[in-house]
């Protein structure tokens, strides 16, 4: 019956049913508070991988003849962020239960993860964010169920947080973090003067809010902050998350905007982030080469 809540487009434009890369759009649209407009996100990041080769220059390894099992985008009640968020949650679990691999999802708004690592939450050990916020704030405009409050509801579920890129929030957020033991936080400058340190990870979900890139590289995001990271410096510090993780059970890649994109980079960058992630997850696994 779940199944029936799905549209089915393709990433890359490469279908194979017996892939152990499962793709899910979740076109979240309902709390942004500047720039609305990421529920059109995960089909421009789709055709956007249409248009790229399938090789990971970070894992040294093709894909193509891996492809991808796209299990399309869920349809979302409008408006209604609490059936919104309990769909997400049930289908996630669904896919989860069938599909023995990696989990890519497609944003959609940030918000979407607390309900994606709740459905995964038994198979996960700690959750990886990469964002330029802490998105840690108790409330925001009245609200606290929304893209700016999801990671505190989950730290209070105690789920094991590694923070990093941030490098905007408030004080209230930073005193918050601080105080809790499952959290640790990477700001900006510590990436900079390299004190980014972690080991032993366990089975993780990385997170990725393409804010964590400089709006110099990444415009197209709902909500851009200056002093971003650079792709390269991304994909090194990703490279080293799926090294010390002993599986990488889903990544996200969440506030991709299209409507203030320029010329989709943003939804090429976003792509190049989930390629470049499949190629590190299958050099994780021998049996990486399923046709």
């Amino acid at each position: 019956m779940w199944k029936t809540l799905l549209m089915k487009p393709t990433f890359a434009c490469l279908e194979n049913v017996k892939s152990r890369v499962a793709v899910i759009g979740i076109p979240l649209d309902n709390t942004g508070t500047y720039r609305p407009g990421t529920r059109f996100a995960p089909q421009k990041i789709r055709d956007a991988a249409c248009n790229l080769e399938l090789y990971s220059i970070m894992a040294n390894k093709s894909i193509e003849d891996v492809g991808f099992k796209d299990y399309g985008d869920i349809v979302l009640p409008p408006g209604d962020t609490v059936r919104s968020l309990q769909r997400i949650e049930l289908i996630t679990r669904n896919i989860s239960g069938e599909h023995n691999g990696l989990l890519v999802i497609l944003g959609g708004e940030h918000l979407l993860t607390y309900s994606t690592v709740r459905a995964l939450e038994d198979r996960i050990d700690t959750l990886i964010v990469f964002d330029a916020h802490l998105d840690s704030r108790l409330e925001y405009l009245d609200s606290n169920v929304n893209h700016a409050t999801f990671l505190r509801k989950l730290i209070e579920e105690g789920v094991n947080v590694l923070h990093i890129g941030s490098r905007a929030y408030t004080e209230d957020e930073v005193n918050y973090v601080k105080s809790k033991s499952n959290v640790k936080v990477f700001n900006i400058l510590d990436v900079y003067n390299n004190k980014l340190e972690f080991s032993d990870l366990g089975r993780t979900y990385v997170s990725v809010d393409l804010d964590v890139f400089d709006p110099a590289i990444a415009p197209g995001v709902s909500n851009p902050e200056p002093l971003g990271l650079n792709t390269y410096m991304f994909l090194n510090i990703l490279k080293n998350v799926f090294n010390k993780s002993t599986s990488i059970v889903a990544i996200d890649v969440v506030e991709v905007n299209p409507l203030v994109d320029y010329s989709d980079v943003t939804s090429i960058l976003a792509a190049k982030v989930v390629i470049e992630s499949v190629g590190l997850y299958l050099s994780k696994t021998t049996e990486y080469n399923v046709k």
